[in-house]
Parts: structure tokens; sequence; C-alpha cells
């Protein structure tokens, strides 16, 4: 057929449906000779509303624009139709131009088939960017939730819409964020839907994009392409499966918390058992012999307990005891124990108190904010907001993603056990012993209350996941670790640890260099980071290898430099280290470290959070094997309790591990790409493989710090003066 300016078509189509027929009709129109100074324009006028476009159909992507000769619309079937299908139905098809010359055309009305689906039926369909597609679906009494599932073998980059019932149904690619909530998808995607969001049914849309730009992560400029010609399509398949209900999610977080339960029943049994059968310890003398070449020292007579030595005293004290053990070449606890052990142990609480302030200032507005992101999620139904595991993520209320948010508990119950096993053993505790390992509980109290604000913190960052918040999931992950080495120096350096004020200084600059890293990793920060690395490195090996009496300076570079070449020139014997252990020891974990420098350099550098985390915690690893070699070779032992949470710590490692790297979603990558390692869920159907890390690494974390809470048990009842200090 041919029209132009003086003629037009009037299609009329009195009856299109038939009586109980949900299978609205689909109209083709196509023209090879239509151009966009004189186009033809397509009106459709149905009973309650008019659907009108032109051809040919011109869309605007972020890159080109694109002009379509073919295009293809479904008639929305609005609330009334659906529930009263035995209406009257008509519609009239106006097919008109203002071109002076004749345009050809051809047009083609069906009705459409597998229009309203049915739940565990698999369907397909093709779409382009002028000829999207929509579908029916009306939730059955006994069906609160279905999962919308998609696949397709083409990775083009489309837009899944959810809306309501109702007409115009906004099906192109510029209108299709106008209504209901819309995610882009690449090759996998899925969402939730709930009776209580669409209680009188939903339309299902699929929109092809004109290009990729909105779904790669990158996009190379070309020339414009007629993307018509190229035949730019897409295969889709997607099914509705039932979703879980209610008592699903009751019976699921049920099931969480019976078994942390457990664990708070099972410790508490074990302190009963330990009460009536309190561990004895037997010392050999034998353990005083491997450092042969070290002076003994008597112990010290004890300190009274005035709780009114100040600061200064204290600080004249550790300057003292810093002056006097400068000129030993082996030290032992004893001689790094001589200040007050009130004054002591009150420093060691500013460390728990000064965290407590840290973690109330910076968690109230990281609870503000990721709040405000779901709002806006489900105000303007934007699902690339939040980088979900769409397959596994269970609503509840106005959490879009309960599951990965609930998980969190396991940090914080395990984080509040911990605590109460400190207290204890803090309450048994004799402050004034000279015997055993200094005990100031401080860092431990810090450390219970840093896991359980990273089980807080980290579900505010499930809320709304993304590249903006990652900060909230990994800042006290890296107090952890931070507190975790220092509690362990501080076990034989009892007088010259760490405070707490500087402590938390250098952690604040940690976090501010995540930050920058996150916000603009250049290749100057990355050099300059790494250069901060290696020479925290070697001036924390300094530290240790010479027990923390070594400081940074003009004169110790000086005076090592010196020392060094005057035992060269004595011959090669005189350059033996004085620690040799120790030194080999350090050179690996400095090894390691320098392994960690490369590998940021080959890798994308696309995730610095993570990798600083990396640092951190493999950092932490190889302190504590250095402390439990340093121990053994020592002459000390490992007692059993110790040793099962060493073991229990390393099986769940390396278990929280395996599903940490099993990810399911990633936001280094746009929203859609990220959909593709989404997974269905692996646990009670509820939860999924970070889930399982969650629960895994509360209990890894816990285990961990049970490991440095008991380690030095052995040493109860061994005097100070004959522990070594490494």
């Amino acid at each position: 057929m041919e029209i132009n300016k003086t003629v037009s078509y009037l299609f009329e189509y009195p009856n299109y449906k038939d009586v109980s027929d949900l299978e609205p009709p689909r109209v083709t129109i196509s023209s090879t000779s239509a151009d966009e100074s004189y186009p033809i324009i397509i009106v459709v006028q149905q009973r309650r509303s008019v659907l009108s476009w032109k051809l040919p159909l011109t869309i605007q992507s972020k890159q080109n624009s694109y002009a379509y000769h073919r295009t293809s619309r479904t008639l929305c079937t609005d609330l009334e139709d659906v529930q009263n299908p035995e209406g009257e139905h008509e519609m009239v098809i106006s097919v008109s131009t203002s071109s002076p010359s004749n345009v050809n055309f051809s047009l083609e009305v069906v009705k459409q088939q597998n229009f309203s689906i049915k739940l565990e039926d698999e369907y397909e369909t093709v779409i382009t960017p002028s000829e999207p597609a929509f579908f029916l679906y009306n939730f059955s009494e006994n069906v609160s939730s279905v999962l919308l599932e998609i696949d397709s073998p083409d990775k083009t980059c489309m837009t899944l819409s959810i809306q309501n019932i109702s007409c115009p149904v906004f099906d192109l690619e510029h209108t299709i964020q106008y209504r209901g909530d819309w995610e882009t998808v690449s090759s996998k995607g899925g969402i939730m839907l709930t009776r209580q969001d669409f209680p009188e049914g939903l339309y299902i849309v699929f929109d092809l994009h004109s290009d990729d730009s909105d779904c790669i992560s990158s996009t190379v400029d070309g020339p414009e392409v007629d993307v018509s010609e190229a035949d730019r399509k897409k295969v889709i398949r997607f099914k509705l499966n039932k979703n879980l209900n209610y008592e699903d999610y009751l019976f699921a977080s049920l099931a969480v918390l019976l078994s942390f339960s457990s664990v708070f029943i099972l410790s508490g049994l074990l302190l009963c058992c330990t009460r009536k059968s309190p561990e004895t310890v037997t010392v050999s003398e034998e353990s005083c012999t491997v450092i042969s070449a070290g002076e003994i020292i008597n112990p010290n007579d004890s300190v009274s307990a005035d709780s009114s030595l100040d600061e200064e005293e204290t600080d004249k004290s550790s300057k003292e005891s810093k002056e006097l053990v400068g000129t030993k070449t082996f030290l032992f606890v004893s001689d790094l124990s001589k200040k007050n052990p009130q004054a002591v142990q009150a420093k060691a609480r500013l460390y728990f108190w000064n965290l407590l302030t840290v973690a109330v200032f910076y968690s109230l507005p990281v609870v503000q904010l990721v709040f405000t992101y779901q709002k806006v999620l489900n105000m303007s139904g934007n699902q690339d907001m939040c980088y979900y595991n769409f397959l596994c993520s269970h609503r509840l209320l106005q959490i879009s993603d309960f599951n990965h948010v609930f998980t969190n508990i396991g940090y914080i119950l395990l984080g509040l056990l911990f605590i109460l096993l400190v207290y204890r053993k803090d309450a048994a505790c004799q402050l004034h012993s000279t015997k055993g390992i200094p005990h100031h509980f401080g860092l431990y109290y810090s450390m219970g209350t840093a896991l359980m604000m990273e089980g807080i913190l980290s579900a505010c960052y499930h809320i709304c996941p993304n590249h903006s918040n990652i900060q909230f999931d990994t800042s006290f992950m890296y107090i952890i670790a931070m507190l975790s080495m220092l509690k362990i120096y501080q076990n034989r350096h009892s007088d010259i640890n760490a405070s707490a004020y500087t402590t938390y200084l250098v952690l604040a600059c940690v976090i501010f260099i995540g930050m920058c890293g996150i916000l603009n990793g250049s290749f100057i920060f990355y050099v300059v980071f790494t250069a901060l690395h290696i020479i925290t490195c070697f001036f924390l090996s300094l530290q240790i290898y010479y027990m923390g009496r070594w400081k940074l300076g003009f004169h110790s570079f000086k005076r090592t430099i010196i020392e060094f070449f005057t035992n060269l020139r004595a011959g090669l014997r005189h350059c033996k280290p004085m620690y040799p252990n120790r030194m080999v020891l350090l050179i690996l974990g400095n090894a390691c470290n320098w392994g960690l420098a490369v590998h940021l350099w080959m890798s994308n550098r696309s995730n610095f959070a993570t990798y600083l985390l990396i640092i951190f915690m493999a950092n932490l690893i190889l302190y504590l094997t250095f402390y439990i070699t340093m121990k053994l070779l020592s002459g000390e032992r490992i007692l059993l309790q110790p040793f099962l949470y060493i073991i229990f710590a390393v099986i769940f490692w390396g278990a929280s591990g395996y599903f940490f790297m099993s990810r399911s979603t990633n936001w280094q990558l746009t929203p859609a790409e990220s959909r593709t390692y989404n997974k269905s869920c692996m646990l009670l159907k509820f939860y999924d493989n970070h889930d399982i890390w969650h629960l895994i690494s509360a209990g890894s974390m816990f285990f961990s710090f049970m490991v440095l809470l008991t380690l030095d048990d052995d040493l109860k009842d061994k005097e100070r003066k004959l522990i070594p200090v490494f």
C-alpha cells in the first residue's frame, strides 16, 4: 500500500477479541521508502486509550541516534479489560504522512500468543529496539511472591521493566524507565515480584537498546551504524517460579539463630567443665635453656597498686625501662612489664572507649545514608542502583535484600560471645601477678566490639551494595586486623605498645588512603602507595627484629650502616645476624609483601578496597605465624585448647575463602554485567554463597580471636623473667 499527503488509510476492527480472550493485538508496520523528513504517522485508537508513533522510528542512545524502518507494538490491555474480557473492544488504526510523494508501507495485525503467562512454564520471545514485547501475569490466591528468571544467548543490552496493569505501557528505550521497577540485562537477569507490590497483576516488559553502552564497562566510539540492517535482535527465555513465603523466611531465619545459640550453649557447658576441672601446667626447666646467651634477670618487686599514678610518671617509667633494656642482647617479658599494672590496664581500656566513640559517630551517618538509598530505590524503581544477587534476593518489608543483611548477625553474636569470654577471663586474672603473659584486656574488648560493628556495617552495606559504599564493609575489617596485630605485639611488649590515640589516627589514615584509591586510583597514587607499603613493612620489621628498641631517625640509620660496614671489614663471620631465626621469618614476611605489591601492578587495580584488606589480613596471618613459630623455637608449647582453635580457624577460613571467591555479584562492572554472576540460592532456598561466607567467616574470626586469647595459656604459671621477648 502507498500513501502521501493527500491519501491516508483508516483501518477499523469492530470486534478484535473473542470472549474470554486475553490475547491483545500486535501491530506491525514497515516501510522501505519512509524517511525522517516525511515520516509515516501511525495512530491506534482504542476504547480508552490512544497509541501513536512514527516510521522510521528514531531512538536516541548515549552514543548515537538510530532509525528503524520496521516497528511492532503490542496494544495495551488495561485493568478493566483484564477483569471484564467479555466487553466491547473496538480498534481503529490510522496511517498517514505529509510526504508529497508516494510512500509504501505494509501493515499486519495479529494476536499475541502466550500473552498471559503461567508459573513454572518457560517462554521465549524475540525483540529488536523497535519491536519491544510485554506479557501479563496475575497472582493466584496461593502465591504471594514469584521469581522471574531471564536468560539469553545474546549479550546485547536490554531493559527489563515491571509495570502495573494500566495504559499506556512504556516499552521504548526512552520511556521504559517512567514507571515501575526496571533493570538493565545482558545475558542473565532476575527479579523478585510480590503480590503486595502488584495486587492487580503486572506487565513484564522487554525492550532492546539500540546499542550496548548501558551494559558494558567501556565502549568504543565508532561511526553511526544502521542497526536495522545489522539485524540487531535478542532472543529471550524467561520463566516465573514460585518464591518463598513468610513461613519459609521464618524457618530460614530461625535455623541461623538456633545455630549460633547452640554455640553460646556449648561455650557455657565448656566453661562449666573448665571450672570443675581446672587445667594445670607444668613448667619444664629445659624451656629456659633455649636462649642460653641471654642474662636471666630477677623479677622486680611488685609495684604497689597506686591508682593515682599519673601519665607523666608512667611515661617516665617507660623511658627508664627502655634505657635499661637498650644494652641487652636478649630480653624477657619482665624487662618490658615494669609499669604500674593498673595504669597500663587503664591505657589499654582506652582502645575500647575510643573504638566505641568512633563506632557511634561512624555508623549513624552510614545507617541514614543506606536507608536513603533503599528509599530512593523503592520510589524510583531503579534496580541498577544496588548490586544484588537478584536470583537469591529475598525482600522483607522495605529491605530488598533481607537475607544478605540478616546473615551478618553472626558477626554480632560471636563478637558478643567473645566479649563475654574475655570478661570471664578478665575477672579471674590477677593484676599484679609476676607469672605468665601480662593480660591487658582492653584490646580484647576492642576486638570483640569491632567484630560486632563489622556485622552492623556489613549489614548496612548490603542494604544497597555498590561502588560508593564499599568502605562500610571494609573499614572495621581494617580495624580488626590492626587491633589483632597490636594484641600479638602487646603480649610480650606490655610497656611499649602503641597508644590508642596513635592507633586510631593511623587507622584513619588507612581509611583515607582506601577512599583515595576507590575514588581516584591513578598511576601516581599507586606508585606512592606501593612505596609507602614497602617502607612501612621494612620499618615494622626493624621494630620486631630489635624488639621495639629501634627508632626511626637519621642517627639510627647512621649507626646501623656504620655497624654493618664495621662487621663487613672484620669478616663475613661477624655479619651473622644476632637473631637468625627472627631474621629468616621477617625476610619471608617482607617477601610476601613484595609479592602483594607485584600482584597489585599485574592486576587491573579496580578493587583497591579489597586489595588493602588483603594486605592487612595477610600481614596479620604472617605475624601470627611468626609469633607461633618463635614460641615453639623458644621451647614453649601450645595447649590442646588453642591448638583446636587453630585447627578450627584454618578450616573455617579455608571454607569461607572458597565461598568468598565464588562471587555472585561484582560492583566493579556495570549492573547488567554483574547480573551474569548471579546464582540461585544454595542453602534452605534462602541463602546464597555470599550468605554462607558471612556465616562461616564470622566463625573464622571468632576462632582466630580465641587463638589470641588462649595461645599463651601454657605460660600462666611461668615466671616472666623466664619468658623471652620476640
